[in-house]
C-alpha cells in the first residue's frame, strides 16, 4: 500500500499536534498533593438550599409586590383571591373523586404560556387523583366552588429540580390564573 505525499504530510501534522498535546507547553500548574474535599457536607447542602430558597422567595416577592390581597402559604406559594365566595361549597368538603373544571392559564415568569383553557379547553381536575404537582392540589384544596385566583408556585411545589422538558425548565416558578368550578359535560 502506498501513501501519497499529502497523506504522509497530514499524518505527520496530526502526530505533531498529538505529541505537543501530550507534552504540553510547560505552563500547567501541578495539582497539590493535599487531600481535597470530594463531596459537600450536610451543612454545605443545607446552606446552599436555604440560600436558593431565599433567592426564589425574593424573586416571587418582587413579582407579587403589587398584589393587594397577597397571601403566602407555609409551603411558599404566593397567591391572591380575585373572586372569593366563602358561602359556596368548599372544595375540601367535596368527596374524593369529584371532578372539577379549571378555567386556567399556566405560564412561566417570562410569560411563556404553558397551557390555557382558551387554547386547550378547561382542565378536568379529579380531587385526589390528578397528576399535577402538589402546589396545584394545595391551591384547589383552599378554594370554594366558583373562586378565581392567581398564584406563583415555587419549584418545590411544581415540577421541581427536573422540570418537565421541553416545555418547563428545571426549577421553574409557575404562574397560575384559574377559576374553579364543578366539571360540566361538554354538550
Amino acid at each position: 500500500m502506498m501513501l501519497s505525499g499529502k497523506s504522509i504530510g497530514l499524518a505527520g501534522l496530526l502526530g505533531l499536534f498529538g505529541l505537543t498535546g501530550c507534552w504540553g507547553n510547560g505552563n500547567e500548574q501541578r495539582l497539590s498533593d493535599s487531600p481535597h474535599k470530594t463531596a459537600p457536607t450536610q451543612t454545605d447542602l443545607i446552606a446552599f438550599h436555604k440560600q436558593r430558597a431565599e433567592q426564589l422567595d425574593s424573586l416571587m416577592a418582587s413579582v407579587t409586590q403589587s398584589w393587594p390581597g397577597l397571601e403566602r402559604t407555609g409551603t411558599g406559594i404566593h397567591m391572591e383571591w380575585l373572586e372569593r365566595d366563602t358561602t359556596a361549597v368548599p372544595v375540601e368538603a367535596l368527596p374524593k373523586g369529584t371532578v372539577l373544571e379549571l378555567h386556567h392559564k399556566f405560564t412561566l415568569l417570562d410569560d411563556q404560556v404553558l397551557t390555557t383553557w382558551q387554547d386547550d379547553g378547561p382542565l378536568a381536575f379529579e380531587l385526589g387523583a390528578t397528576d399535577l404537582p402538589t402546589g396545584f392540589h394545595e391551591l384547589v384544596g383552599q378554594a370554594f366552588l366558583g373562586d378565581s385566583l392567581r398564584a406563583l408556585i415555587p419549584p418545590s411545589r411544581a415540577w421541581g429540580m427536573t422540570g418537565l422538558p421541553p416545555d418547563i425548565p428545571q426549577e421553574a416558578i409557575i404562574a397560575v390564573e384559574m377559576n374553579i368550578d364543578l366539571y360540566r359535560q361538554p354538550q
